[in-house]
């Protein structure tokens, strides 16, 4: 699956040196509804739900793509106004890395009524949906998702995480040279060009 991660120039270039990117930790995330796709207006019930998304924080973060790299108002939210960079990734399907595209909806989703009640492997479908579903205001982005643990602040590039191109945004004043540099060894696997 190719995937797309939009950066600013300063952390698309330095992810590009330093073949990586940063795990997105779940409080860092832009939208405060994150995570929460489900009616919590049940006061014990929100209470359960964010102790359960709490304690996910402290263990497990995301990488965050798009399914497409052309579309303007992503560039404008994600890379700086058009001056940064898109990085392009081949995920391949695999056991280890949790990687799927987010499902939209317009309604909240049911919590199963006995959710209070659930043990953690019973709580795994609640949790997974949570996970991959947004609201759909949010669809725009064709996003993808990789669920990981924390144990590194940083995703290296790797198998599970292949560069296959950069695309350089239209507003971005950084030379082709400068990306085929910061590439290093990378730069005769991987596709470079400009947005225009």
């Amino acid at each position: 699956m190719r995937a797309y991660k939009f950066l600013n120039q300063t952390y698309g270039l330095k992810s590009l040196c330093e073949r990586r990117l940063r795990r997105t930790r779940i409080n860092e995330l832009n939208d405060p509804f994150e995570l929460r796709p489900y009616d919590l207006t049940d006061p014990k019930v929100r209470w359960a739900f964010d102790a359960t998304r709490d304690a996910m924080s402290q263990k497990f973060g995301l990488l965050c793509f798009s399914a497409e790299w052309c579309d303007p108002l992503i560039w404008a939210h994600y890379s700086d106004k058009h001056k940064g960079l898109c990085l392009g990734f081949d995920i391949p399907e695999v056991e280890e890395v949790k990687t799927k595209k987010v499902r939209y909806i317009s309604t909240p989703l049911q919590l199963p009524v006995d959710f209070l009640h659930l043990n953690e492997r019973q709580q795994l479908p609640v949790v997974e949906r949570m996970i991959f579903t947004k609201y759909r205001n949010w669809r725009y982005e064709q996003e993808i998702r990789t669920w990981t643990d924390l144990e590194e602040e940083f995703f290296n590039f790797c198998d599970e995480l292949q560069l296959a191109e950069v695309i350089i945004g239209a507003e971005c004043n950084l030379p082709i040279t400068e990306i085929t540099s910061a590439l290093g060894a990378l730069a005769d696997n991987v596709s470079v060009k400009k947005v225009r």
